[in-house]
């Protein structure tokens, strides 16, 4: 009988192959996955800034054009500063400062109108 005639399975070099192709799909599938948390983070981060800025601009349209007052305050890790310009209508600057991921200060600006 020849050593060819019953041989069955796999050599050890297409099992190599085998192995390098895996490794390369999981190393791939490794790097997605740290992407995608990093873009959750940062939608996080944006959905809380919207959250915030959205509610200190009602806050300050709510209390008028004639009463609103420079200022600031801090919620959570975000610091929310604003400032007024009396133009006609009244103009508001909101600026809200963050410690970005890689520990630089970042900030993000709103400018707004409040009605007469």
């Amino acid at each position: 009988m020849s050593r060819l005639q019953g041989r069955a399975g796999f050599s050890l070099v297409e099992l190599l192959i085998s192995i390098i192709i895996i490794s390369i799909g999981i190393v791939g599938f490794a790097t997605a996955v740290g992407l995608m948390a990093t873009e959750l983070w940062f939608g996080l981060r944006d959905t809380e800034l919207s959250m915030l800025v959205a509610d200190q601009v009602s806050e300050l349209k709510a209390t008028g054009a004639s009463n609103v007052t420079p200022g600031s305050r801090v919620q959570g890790d975000y610091q929310i500063d604003w400032t007024i310009e009396t133009t006609k209508p009244t103009r508001m600057k909101v600026v809200v400062t963050y410690n970005g991921h890689d520990g630089n200060q970042r900030a993000d600006t709103i400018i707004a109108h409040i009605p007469e």
